[in-house]
């Protein structure tokens, strides 16, 4: 059967979204009983259902959800892994960016790994508006000294956090000028995992936001300030705050995922005294090893904190790897 459909408007999904197109075919005139269907061009799984064609109905009738055993293993739906991807599709999301590292200075080696799940969505999202959901995250960024002997992790800095979001719709095409992308407020737990005199830990309230400087479809700015509260003692390190403050700021210059990204960050401690710097560029690149978006990584870091383990020294250095998520 050969497909059409009659809307041509392009369909933008914003993060989180979905969205529906109508499509309509010809009846084989031979073909009676259940006809399996399967939609695998431009998505990452393939996606399968099966009608029931009736030749004496007019029009074909959705197949019960419960197919007959021969045709269950060809729409995959008797297997673990459909099980799975039926209960997390569409739940988990992107974080923070995800990458391997690799520079001179020890420490040499840095990674990190972050998602969110969506436990629970406050709203339908149908209407065109903000949607809102309740969100688990979470992140792990580890410093690695892998030149030195048995290569062992210097620190690492493991950041749950649930999250109240709220993202606005896709931007209309062609929109400019200030537009606001979503805020996200969050209770985030950051620790390094160790006890005695090593230990370090905090809690804290986040509040962030994102602003998109023109337009989505062309060269942009995107301005993601967050504000920060202590919620709880600092017994392992008291003077956490004048190396961290209470706020940071992320300027993100980007065009789409086949350009160039540029990321700024700055982050003031108490007193702007402590003053730390990032800066992330990527490029795009495609592999037939890797069938992912990936993209070259140099991170430039000076300031306090890289490691919670040395918060209080301020450290300069260039690595140099792969990012999977920007």
């Amino acid at each position: 059967m050969e497909f059409s459909t009659t809307e041509s408007a392009r369909l933008v999904l914003p993060p989180g979204g979905f969205g529906a197109r109508h499509y309509f075919a010809d009846r084989p005139p031979a073909g009676t009983g259940l006809i399996a269907l399967e939609f695998p061009t431009g998505l990452p799984v393939v996606l399968r259902t099966a009608l029931a064609v009736d030749p004496a109905a007019t029009t074909p009738a959705a197949a019960s959800a419960q197919p007959p055993p021969a045709l269950r293993h060809l729409l995959n739906l008797n297997t673990a892994s459909s099980a799975i991807e039926r209960t997390f599709a569409g739940r988990f999301g992107l974080h923070e960016s995800i990458y391997f590292i690799y520079g001179p200075d020890a420490p040499a080696a840095k990674f990190q790994i972050s998602f969110k799940y969506r436990l629970l969505r406050l709203d339908d999202g149908d209407d065109g508006s903000f949607t809102h959901s309740v969100q688990a995250g979470y992140t792990q960024r580890s410093l690695w000294d892998i030149d030195a002997n048995s290569s062992p992790f210097y620190d690492t800095s493991y950041m749950p956090e649930l999250m109240l979001e709220s993202l606005a719709p896709m931007p209309a095409e062609g929109a400019s000028g200030i537009t606001l992308l979503g805020t996200q407020l969050a209770f985030k737990h950051e620790s390094n995992g160790r006890d005695g005199s090593d230990s370090r830990s905090l809690n804290t309230v986040v509040l962030r936001g994102g602003l998109l400087l023109g337009q989505m479809d062309h060269w942009h700015l995107i301005l993601v300030p967050e504000i920060f509260t202590y919620v709880s003692s600092l017994e392992d390190n008291r003077d956490l705050k004048d190396y961290r403050g209470y706020g940071r700021l992320r300027a993100v210059l980007d065009r789409n995922s086949r350009r160039p990204s540029l990321v700024y960050a700055i982050q003031a401690g108490k007193g702007f005294n402590h003053l730390t710097h990032q800066v992330d560029l990527t490029i795009p690149f495609r592999t037939r090893w890797l069938d992912i978006e990936t993209a070259l990584l140099i991170q430039y870091f000076n300031g306090y904190g890289e490691s919670l383990l040395d918060y209080t020294q301020k450290s300069e250095t260039v690595r140099a790897g792969l990012s999977l998520v920007r």
